[in-house]
């Protein structure tokens, strides 16, 4: 049995040999890469101009000597708060695997960097052969994903708690659209790959011996669950929206309502103020008591007018 880590001139391309076994990583393919790969491995040009290829969707070609697969995974971008998709092109032969990706898939980047260094989990991962390599690979990656939605969960509970129990109302729509976002996102990467894992178990057989069969199987229920709780988190971030959208339509309601009523009340002490302006002979206004009486009719009138409103319940 070998295991020999194979030195090359670029960083970009790295190769793992184990037990006869091949391991190819390539970060960040260019036009020279490609070239390479048609060269050394004669791969059909339509897959190598996928891995170019700036918009791609999750498949699997089967060809006479080698499958080529396309998966997408999320990685988070930080200054746009953000998950997008990431692009694994994989090339799986009978002894050896090729995996294509731009860096951006750390779980992949560790995986293949302990493999490297480390001689137990070579001897771990790939004294399976190549079939069991890519599950391992593919399983690392599902798994990576479960602490995302998590860490959605959680948020959608802070949200909950900072709607409903937080006594000053804010505005969480900014949140709470990111948030929409960041699982309708991370739910268009992640649903069209089932179909991927289901024919990797099932169809190709002479790639994928029948005893690996489960394994696969496991990466479906897998991402039956993350779809499951994807939808489920969805339904309720739109939930939080309602709530959110309504508790702000109540408090901005409140508002005009009370300032509606507070509008109300000095009503009828502005018109006596006003009939009692005018320039024109008045009632008692030669009478050295009449600002008394005034002031004592304004204050009755908006005592009234306060009890009138209280009684209404209009402040409530």
């Amino acid at each position: 049995m070998d295991a020999q880590v194979i030195p090359v001139a670029t960083m970009k391309l790295q190769e793992i040999s184990y037990n006869g076994y091949r391991w190819i990583n390539i970060t960040d393919p260019d036009q020279e890469m490609v070239q390479y790969l048609g060269e050394n491995f004669k791969y059909h040009p339509l897959d190598l101009e996928d891995v170019l290829s700036k918009v791609s969707y999750p498949k699997i070609d089967a060809y006479q000597n080698y499958l080529f697969i396309i998966l997408q995974f999320p990685v988070y971008e930080t200054a746009r708060r953000i998950y997008k998709r990431s692009e694994l092109n994989i090339f799986f032969g009978h002894d050896y695997l090729i995996t294509i990706n731009g860096g951006q898939l750390t779980a992949l980047q560790n995986f293949f960097e302990t493999c490297r260094i480390d001689e137990v989990a070579r001897q771990k991962f790939m004294r399976g052969g190549v079939g069991m390599l890519l599950w391992e690979i593919l399983d690392s990656h599902m798994d990576y994903v479960f602490p995302i939605i998590n860490q959605k969960n959680d948020l959608i509970f802070q949200l909950e708690e900072e709607i409903f129990e937080n006594p000053e109302l804010k505005d969480m729509i900014q949140e709470i659209m990111i948030l929409k976002r960041n699982i309708i996102n991370l739910r268009r990467i992640l649903s069209p790959q089932r179909q991927v894992f289901v024919d990797l178990g099932g169809k190709h057989q002479k790639f994928v011996p029948e005893e690996l069969r489960i394994y696969f199987d496991d990466l479906v229920d897998k991402q039956d669950k993350i779809v499951s709780q994807l939808d489920t988190a969805k339904s309720y971030v739109d939930v939080l929206e309602d709530a959110n959208e309504s508790l702000i339509t109540r408090s901005t309601n409140r508002l005009l309502k009370l300032l509606a009523v507070f509008s109300v009340i000095p009503f009828p002490l502005q018109l006596l103020l006003n009939y009692y302006g005018m320039n024109i002979p008045l009632p008692w206004q030669n009478d050295p008591h009449i600002l008394g009486y005034i002031n004592g009719a304004l204050f009755i009138m908006a005592v009234l007018m306060i009890a009138f409103i209280y009684k209404k319940r209009w402040l409530s």
